[in-house]
């Protein structure tokens, strides 16, 4: 079974595997009242990469997992990956840009190998290091893309939050990654509005 370290920490729905280096790559930083970001420095960012790529390549077995080594300019390149993702997930949400956030850059750049063979046309990541880690998360959008599922990955609507989260209801309707959290924290703030509104 895979390890999803960030996502499961956070206590949040965990995506279908066509989507785990995603999911894992956002929640790598958790939300601001935890003050937790795997990315920091090389060593927590090593750890953390190293349980990932050895989930991804098991449920990817047709697919090479190259082994990454971090260096600490690396971390600001990741890092950057994560900001276009957290932007592209914030597209699909009603709720305004944040100006000041970085618009997403190398997940369009991110190239993918596509061979023709016996089962059809496949699609494989390329490059190395960070550019390697790029593609394959540029795959598995497109395939979640295809599958209909990238609709599902959202990010929790509390603003201090942002954890990426699937949602698995009928509808497609959660807007909080833990209801009992984030959700019950906004029942509790849109109460006492109504409440002061009533009041005066």
């Amino acid at each position: 079974m895979p390890r999803f370290a960030a996502t499961e920490r956070l206590g949040t729905s965990v995506a279908p595997v066509t989507l785990l280096l995603t999911q894992e790559l956002v929640n790598s930083q958790g939300p601001v009242t935890y003050q937790v970001d795997w990315l920091v420095n090389v060593t927590g960012a090593q750890d953390w990469l190293d349980g990932v790529l050895s989930d991804w390549g098991s449920v990817n077995p047709t697919l090479t997992v190259p082994g990454i080594r971090l260096r600490r300019p690396d971390l600001e390149r990741l890092r950057t990956v994560r900001d276009g993702l957290h932007q592209l997930l914030a597209r699909g949400e009603e709720r305004p840009f944040q100006p000041e956030a970085p618009q997403p850059g190398p997940l369009l750049d991110a190239p993918l190998a596509v061979r023709a063979g016996p089962d059809g046309v496949q699609a494989s990541p390329v490059g190395t290091g960070i550019g390697w880690i790029a593609s394959a998360v540029a795959l598995e959008l497109f395939r979640a893309q295809e599958h209909d599922l990238l609709r599902r990955l959202k990010l929790c609507h509390n603003p201090g939050c942002a954890t990426a989260f699937y949602d698995r209801s009928k509808n497609n309707s959660r807007a909080w990654h833990d209801v009992a959290t984030c959700g019950n924290r906004a029942n509790v703030r849109a109460y006492r509005a109504r409440q002061r509104t009533t009041g005066e």
